[in-house]
């Protein structure tokens, strides 16, 4: 008996002796685990293509093998995850990477293609603006040039919107990480869209078509109705570049070469705002210009209200100095051929729409108009004054009508006086 008890507590003893190394390896797996775990977890997030990802899937075939034998253990040590739902949440990882990947590579290919769309428009973004420089000289000398020139600059805007609107979806393809705060975005994650923007040379695109919208400005004389979608198109850009280029500061705030590239675009774009309203002022005194009215150049409200008003005055201090048909003649184009005929009704409207003219302004520009008149076109008064003799004539009639009643009328008797009989 004292033999057999002997070695029960051997055995005991021996058992109680391998209890913390079991404890220290249980301890040790554990950490094995979730250092491979979070090993594979930091690698889907930093992998830059679909190769990655598919040996990192290999990887978590791999700690699924190993650890599965340990599966109790680690359910009580991963808590509140477990085993299967750690291995779940890293393959769920590597499928919404494989996503963002392949709709990469497709957004690269439709970006290859829209590049080169607008390379083609380009080239012949440039061609129309040349041959419409050339003919703009000729405009006022040769009328069979204007259905050719309006024909070429409707091709142009055509191009301009189109390749706009290329550029607008290459932004939006290339930009999915901007869409929500940028704060929270990796350095990483950042490099990703800073090399897609370079690798597309985006900034440059943007500020080549701001120039060119500006340059399309420069070279046409253009209407209201082209005025008003030419707004529009310079409101979607502002609506686009006001939600990217905030974020993109964001993005390139460590490439400090790279932040004046944003500062220039934001200039382009107040230049093109402030061509739009030049270009205003321009078209209009273009059509003063092609009837032969040539007016002093004037940029706002004030100056243009000035310019139409000293140019009337001096019209009317030279009535009589010079021909009279001469003068008649210029009020007539002026009032009848420009002023009543395409500036009141067409341009007005959209001066005081856009508050580049108030009513004041244009109700002393149109008295001034009338002022002009009545020196050219005096009032006739001739009827006037043969109503006025008329009525002279009337009234003397009448008055010696009346006379010459009082005077044949037959003269009073005297009462008679009765007699008594």
């Amino acid at each position: 008996m004292k033999r057999v008890s002997v070695l029960g507590l051997y055995i005991t003893l021996i058992l109680f002796s391998t209890l913390p190394s079991f404890a220290q390896s249980d301890y040790e797996m554990v950490q094995s685990f979730k250092e491979r775990y979070q090993q594979i977890s930091q690698g889907i997030k930093a992998a830059s293509s679909l190769e990655e990802l598919n040996n990192l899937s290999t990887e978590i075939e791999n700690l699924k093998r190993d650890f599965s034998a340990q599966k109790e253990i680690l359910d009580k040590s991963l808590y509140p995850d477990n085993f299967t739902s750690s291995i779940e949440k890293l393959s769920a990882a590597i499928e919404t990477r494989s996503t963002d990947f392949t709709e990469i590579v497709g957004l690269q290919t439709e970006v290859t293609t829209l590049k080169s769309e607008i390379d083609l428009l380009n080239r012949r973004n440039n061609e129309l603006i040349n041959q419409i420089s050339e003919l703009e000289t000729q405009r006022k000398k040769d009328a069979a040039t204007i259905s050719k020139l309006e024909n070429l600059v409707a091709n142009l805007r055509a191009i301009v919107q189109k390749r706009d609107e290329l550029i607008y979806g290459i932004i939006d393809s290339l930009m999915p990480k901007l869409s929500g705060d940028v704060s929270t975005m990796t350095q990483q994650d950042k490099e990703q869209v800073y090399s897609q923007i370079e690798k597309n040379n985006v900034l440059a695109v943007v500020k080549k078509s701001l120039r060119d919208n500006s340059r399309f400005l420069d070279v046409t004389s253009l209407n209201t109705k082209d005025l008003e979608e030419i707004k529009k198109q310079q409101q979607n850009f502002a609506s686009m570049w006001n939600k990217i280029g905030p974020k993109l500061v964001d993005v390139y705030a460590d490439k400090k070469e790279k932040v004046s590239e944003l500062k220039d675009i934001d200039n382009l774009y107040v230049a093109w705002v402030n061509n739009i309203r030049q270009e205003t002022w321009e078209s209009i005194r273009e059509e003063f210009s092609i009837n032969n009215i040539n007016l002093q150049s004037f940029s706002n409200g004030n100056e243009f209200t000035n310019v139409i008003s000293q140019f009337i005055t001096d019209e009317i201090n030279s009535y009589g100095v010079k021909n009279k048909a001469e003068s008649e003649k210029i009020y007539t184009v002026f009032a009848d051929s420009v002023w009543y005929k395409s500036i009141n009704p067409d341009w007005m409207p959209y001066l005081l729409e856009n508050n580049l003219l108030t009513k004041e302004q244009k109700d002393v520009i149109e008295k001034k108009i009338s002022e002009w008149k009545s020196v050219v076109y005096p009032t006739d008064l001739t009827w006037l004054y043969g109503l006025i003799a008329l009525i002279v004539i009337v009234g003397v009639i009448i008055f010696f009508m009346k006379k010459k009643k009082v005077s044949t009328a037959p003269p009073p008797q005297p009462p008679t006086t009765p007699t008594n009989s």
